[in-house]
C-alpha cells in the first residue's frame, strides 16, 4: 500500500513540475517573442534614420548629379550676381553647355550625396546657430503677434500634448540614446496648421494643427515626423545640398524639391515608428493627412514637382498607409496599447 501511495505521489511530482516548465517556457517564449518583434521594428527604424550610401544613392542619386548637372550649365552665377549689384554691371545670369561644366556638375551632384551619407553630422553642427535662430525669432514673433491664451486653455493644450511628447521622448531615449531633456517642444499660437523642427532638438507645433491631428495618436503622427527630421539630420542635408548644388539655378529647382521630398518621405517613416513604438495607433498617420487635404486641398503631382519641397497629400496618405498596414501585426500584439488616446476637443 505505501508503496503504491509513494508512486502515485512521484507520478503527481513528475507531472506538476512538467506542467509548471511548459507554463513557464510558455510565458518565456511569449515574451522572448515579443522582444523580438520590438527589436525587429526598431533594427528597422534605425535603418530608415541611418541610410547607407547605396540607399542614398538609390533615393536621391539620379536628383542629385540632375541637379548638379543643371545647376552648372543653367542659372545665376554669385560672381556674377555680386558685380550686377555693386556696379550695375552685367547680367548675373550664365549658360554654359561645356564638357567642362557638365563633368563639374556630375561632380560636385556626387560630392552631394557622398556628404549626405557621411557628414551629414559636421553640417548639422554648422546648422544649429542659424535654426536656433530662427526657432527664436518665431517664438518672438508669436509673443509679439498673438495675445497670451488664458491659463485653462493652456492647461487643456498641455493635457492633449504633453502626455504624447514624453511618451516619445522616452521611446527615442531609449532607441537613439538622445536624452529627453535635450528636446524643446513648444506649442505656438500661429494661424495656418503646421509644425517645424531644427538641427537643435527644438520642434515648434502651431495650435491650429490641433484639430487636424483630432487626438493623441495624430499628434503622435506629427510630433514623430519632426523628430525624424532631427534624429536624420536633415537640417544638415540641406545645407550641404546649398554648398555642393547651386540651388539658385532655377533650372535645379525640380531636382532639389524632388531631394526634399524624399526627405520628408523619410521622415514620415521615422515617425510613423516612433507612434507605434510609443503605443499609439499608426494607422491613425494616414488619416491626419486624408485631413490635411480635406482642410488646404491638394496640388497635382505634376505642378507639385516644380512648387513644393513636400509631396503631395495624396502621396503621403498613401505611403502611410502602407506603413500603417506593414505596422498593423507588431502594433496589435504589442502590451498596453493606447489606441488613439484622447481626442482634442477644444
Amino acid at each position: 500500500m505505501f508503496s503504491r501511495v509513494r508512486c502515485l505521489s512521484i507520478i503527481l511530482f513528475s507531472v506538476s513540475i512538467s506542467l509548471i516548465s511548459c507554463v513557464s517556457n510558455a510565458y518565456g517564449n511569449e515574451e522572448v517573442h515579443r522582444l523580438n518583434r520590438d527589436d525587429i521594428i526598431i533594427s528597422k527604424l534605425h535603418r530608415v534614420v541611418d541610410r547607407s550610401l547605396l540607399e542614398e544613392i538609390e533615393n536621391n542619386g539620379l536628383a542629385s548629379v540632375a541637379a548638379g548637372i543643371v545647376g552648372s550649365m543653367i542659372g545665376v552665377s554669385w560672381v556674377g550676381l555680386k558685380t550686377a549689384v555693386t556696379t550695375g554691371g552685367a547680367s548675373p545670369l550664365f549658360i554654359n553647355f561645356t564638357a567642362t561644366a557638365f563633368l563639374t556638375g556630375a561632380a560636385m551632384g556626387t560630392l552631394s550625396v557622398l556628404s549626405r551619407t557621411y557628414l551629414k553630422t559636421p553640417f548639422d553642427l554648422m546648422s544649429r546657430p542659424l535654426t536656433w535662430g530662427s526657432y527664436k525669432y518665431t517664438q518672438v514673433r508669436d509673443w509679439v503677434l498673438h495675445e497670451e491664451a488664458p491659463l485653462e486653455l493652456e492647461q487643456k493644450y498641455a493635457e492633449f500634448l504633453d502626455p504624447v511628447s514624453e511618451r516619445l521622448k522616452a521611446v527615442v531615449e531609449q532607441v537613439f540614446d538622445v536624452p529627453a531633456y535635450y528636446w524643446t517642444i513648444t506649442p505656438m499660437d500661429m494661424s495656418a496648421p503646421n509644425a517645424f523642427a531644427t538641427s537643435g532638438y527644438n520642434i515648434a507645433v502651431y495650435h491650429s494643427i490641433f484639430p487636424l491631428a483630432k487626438n493623441q495618436a495624430g499628434m503622435a503622427c506629427i510630433l514623430g515626423h519632426e523628430m525624424g527630421h532631427v534624429l536624420a539630420k536633415h537640417t544638415g542635408q540641406g545645407l550641404s545640398d546649398v554648398i555642393f548644388l547651386n540651388q539658385v539655378a532655377l533650372a535645379s529647382v525640380s531636382f532639389a524639391n524632388a531631394i526634399s521630398q524624399n526627405r520628408e518621405t523619410q521622415a514620415d517613416e521615422i515617425g510613423i515608428y516612433l507612434t507605434a513604438l510609443a503605443g499609439y495607433d499608426p494607422s491613425e498617420c494616414s488619416r491626419v493627412w486624408d485631413r490635411m487635404t480635406a482642410f488646404g486641398g491638394n496640388l497635382r503631382e505634376i505642378v507639385n514637382i516644380f512648387l513644393s519641397t513636400h509631396p503631395t497629400n495624396k502621396t503621403r496618405m498613401n505611403t502611410l498607409n502602407q506603413h500603417g498596414n506593414a505596422l498593423q501585426e507588431y502594433y496589435s500584439n504589442k502590451p498596453q496599447v493606447l489606441g488613439l488616446g484622447l481626442e482634442y476637443s477644444l
